[in-house]
């Protein structure tokens, strides 16, 4: 026997086999992918994350403005920012000190 002959017979033999799953397999398929798609969604709800993070910066800030009220008794850009009785010339000034 020769090449061609071996893939001629072995053409002819594999044309007849025929490969299926087992009965059920799309539908154990389908069920698996819904319950893993259940557990993710009650495990991690990415918006309901967000949302704690949101909140707990805006809380933050709410606790951070109380505390500048309470050490100047109000609250503006520069005792928000630490800026008390500060000049423009300061940085100037402070060169000069050298």
């Amino acid at each position: 026997m020769n090449d061609s002959e071996n893939r001629d017979e072995l053409t002819e033999l594999l044309s007849d086999y025929n490969p299926s799953f087992k009965t059920g397999f799309s539908n154990r398929v389908i069920e698996k992918i819904e319950s893993e798609k259940l557990k993710v969604k009650e495990d991690s709800d990415l918006y309901t994350t967000f949302r704690w993070f949101v909140i707990s910066g805006v809380a933050a800030i709410i606790l951070l403005l109380f505390t500048v009220y309470l050490a100047d008794g109000y609250i503006n850009a520069d005792a928000v920012f630490g800026l008390y009785n500060y000049s423009p010339d300061e940085p100037l000034l402070s060169y000069m000190d050298i």
